[in-house]
Order: C-alpha cells, then structure tokens, then sequence
C-alpha cells in the first residue's frame, strides 16, 4: 500500500514573538491629571474602571490575581472584581480551589488590571481577608 506523505505544514502568519511590540500613543499619566492629594485610591480605581468601560473593554473589572502557597509557589489566574469598597477590592472564589487554598494558607495577595484602550495597568496588593 502506497500512503501520501503529510501535507508540508504551512508557513505561519504570525511574526515572531520577540518583534512583537505595541507603540504607546497616549499621554502619559500626569500627577497634574490626578485628583488633589490626599489620594482615595480606590476613589480612582473605580474611575479608571469605569473610563475603561467607556473606551469599550468587554471585562474592565478583570483583573490577574497572583496567590502564593505557604512554600512561596507563586500561582496566578484571571478573576472579575465584583465590588470595590472601602474595606478594599471583592472577589468571589471557591474556598476549595487552589486559590482559596492558597488565600487560606497565606493571605498574602496581588491583583493587576490591564486595560489596553487606556494602556494602562494598576497594581494593587495586601491581604485577602
């Protein structure tokens, strides 16, 4: 029996990772742009959250979530805020999942935002309680 050999693979499209660069248009973010010290913080997240939705990101509110276990085995994941007070930021999760795990073990936390219409990121770290 007689089989064709595999079709060639073709060629990809995509250029490679390392010539991958955005070119950042925007101006940048001025301390003259902020409100007046003091700063409320999470005053301006909110802000920024709600500028995003406005520039048409689908998810303002998703955001990295970075847990450690009590070994300092880093782990990160992609969650949706579901409220911001002033005891700090809300999330749900599953006490049971490895995140809930790792909260539970080392409450120690960060979360990033990423919102590419306004290129801007936040980071926001503390203690998950």
């Amino acid at each position: 029996r007689v089989v064709d050999p595999p079709p060639a693979a073709a060629p990809s499209a995509s250029p490679p990772v390392e010539s991958m660069r955005v070119n950042y248009s925007h101006a940048p973010l001025l301390e003259s742009s902020l409100p007046p010290p003091p700063y409320a913080p999470l005053e301006l997240l909110a802000a920024w959250i709600a500028d995003a939705a406005a520039a048409g990101d689908p998810e303002p509110n998703a955001m990295t979530l970075a847990t450690a276990s009590l070994a300092g085995k880093p782990s990160a994941r992609v969650v949706l805020l579901k409220g911001l007070d002033g005891r700090g930021l809300v999330w749900y999760t599953n006490y049971g999942s490895q995140k809930g795990r790792e909260l539970e073990e080392n409450g120690e936390c960060a979360v990033v935002f990423w919102w590419p219409a306004l290129e801007r990121s936040v980071r926001v770290e503390g203690v998950a309680g």
